[in-house]
């Protein structure tokens, strides 16, 4: 059964799914990661069979046919062309690349499922209202949570981000997948007060008639668990690819923004995979490296505008789910720092449970060596990588002689989403299309057909300043309820 982390609950997933984060505020989790059936035989499994695997220990209301055509509707050629996943591997180190979906970026992984997962929990809880997809991005989940929501009946999506703090090619993206039922709007501010107006609407007394809220942020527990299952499927190839024995321990290094890719990671050791560190990359927004290396977690800095831009963040979600597994499940003791969080940007973790944070490490990497990584990268590899995964690579290259066996860096999107900066290394003098295509010459490393599209397409723009935006979306949210 399914808890929140600041008040003890007592709920299945789907109502979990359905609802995106408790009426108190806090995040749902799992009660207790006893018991998953992990064993040798795993290895074989494709990836749709590992997924059935995981899901029908977390998914605890659905039943068979539902978790089946939940994975059948997503992890299918239309979605994934040419693989689900790629692990490309250098000398005791490799890339898992989670970017061959339909946005090109990690976040395909579970957002191509939650619309499925999220239907099927309202069949099951008897919900027969409209729902509305409020969600904050700093970028890729804006992309990968319209393209998935878009064209599914009875749901509406509204995206949020910040008008400075995403790529050219994010913006357009997302706009690409906007529609009928799907908005994309900028808002002059950074990605935290988007997700703080998300949360504060979710929370809020709001009177809704025809439609209810839920969440494609990794604050919904269904945006989470789809991204555990790379992790077993990532260390399984590298037992079939004969890299590493069954049983022996990995570390995976994960650029992070909101800890969701990273909890995940976590998560998956819980259950018994073989995970010895887990590193915490971040770029100059380095609140979280300086959490694990002070325990104490402070909002109150300057924040920047890097060229790896979904890691721009300074309030961590995801975190609060460690927190409550780190603290032996104190949901009281979390409600209490998210409390000083609210209040003062500051909350500091008793240091009686600094040993539950022994599985974590951490690294932040500036801007100029993020380019400097990607350098690095193609000139000993001949390997193009994207900015959130150089900033991974430089951790590893930093922490490397503290890190026992192999090591996975998890890839988290195309370098064709960032070409402004991945360019700074070959310096084309080209713009759009055309440096799509020098770049590619250059590399022979080729961009999906779906990113010509993209570039050839347009879009209006619509900008809310920060200090109106909580009235305009309110506003929105009445419009779209009344319409409904």
């Amino acid at each position: 059964m399914y808890t929140s982390t600041r008040q003890k609950l007592n709920k299945n997933v789907s109502f979990c799914i359905t609802k995106g984060i408790s009426e108190e505020g806090g995040l749902f989790i799992l009660d207790s990661f006893n018991n998953f059936p992990l064993c040798e035989d795993m290895i074989n499994l494709s990836y749709q069979e590992l997924t059935k695997k995981i899901f029908k220990y977390f998914l605890n209301d659905f039943t068979e046919k539902q978790i089946d055509e939940a994975i059948n509707g997503a992890y299918n050629h239309q979605n994934f062309k040419e693989k689900m996943v790629g692990l490309t591997s250098f000398e005791g180190l490799s890339f898992l690349e989670l970017y061959h979906g339909p946005t090109m970026a990690f976040k395909d992984m579970a957002l191509t499922i939650l619309p499925h997962l999220l239907v099927s929990s309202k069949k099951i809880n008897g919900n027969f209202k409209k729902t509305l997809i409020l969600t904050a991005t700093s970028g890729d989940t804006g992309g990968a949570a319209l393209s998935g929501f878009k064209d599914l009946e009875d749901v509406k999506i509204v995206v949020l981000y910040p008008t400075k703090g995403v790529s050219a090619f994010q913006e357009q993206q997302m706009h690409y997948y906007t529609g009928k039922n799907a908005m994309a709007i900028a808002v002059e501010g950074n990605f935290d007060d988007c997700q703080n107006l998300v949360k504060k609407v979710f929370t809020s007394d709001l009177k809704l008639k025809n439609l209810e809220f839920s969440s494609a942020n990794s604050i919904n527990i269904g945006r989470l668990i789809p991204q555990i299952i790379y992790y077993f499927y990532s260390y399984f190839e590298l037992v079939r690819n004969k890299e590493i024995k069954y049983g022996e321990k990995i570390n995976y290094v994960v650029p992070t923004g909101n800890f969701g890719n990273i909890l995940a990671c976590y998560i998956a050791k819980k259950l018994g995979l073989f995970i010895d560190k887990i590193v915490c990359a971040s770029n100059e927004n380095n609140v979280l490296t300086d959490f694990f290396n002070t325990l104490t977690y402070d909002k109150n800095r300057c924040f920047h505008l890097t060229n790896s831009p979904a890691m721009d963040i300074l309030i961590s979600s995801n975190l609060e789910r460690l927190l409550y597994l780190a603290t032996d499940c104190n949901a009281e003791l979390v409600k209490n720092m998210m409390k000083d969080l609210k209040e003062t940007g500051v909350y500091t973790l008793p240091l009686e449970y600094q040993n539950a944070l022994c599985d974590f490490m951490a690294y932040s990497v500036n801007k100029e060596d993020t380019v400097k990584y990607i350098e690095e990268v193609y000139k000993e590899y001949q390997y193009l990588i994207d900015p959130h995964t150089a900033v991974a690579y430089g951790a590893y290259k930093n922490l490397k002689d503290n890190l026992k066996g192999k090591t996975v860096v998890a890839s988290t999107a195309s370098p064709y989403k960032f070409l402004e900066t991945v360019d700074e290394i070959f310096k084309t003098g080209k713009v759009g299309i055309e440096q799509v295509k020098t770049i590619e010459e250059i590399t022979k490393c080729y961009a999906p057909k779906v990113l010509y599209d993209i570039y050839n397409s347009s879009y209006e723009k619509q900008v809310w300043e920060k200090e109106e935006m909580e009235n305009a979306l309110i506003k929105l949210i009445g419009e779209i309820d009344e319409n409904c």
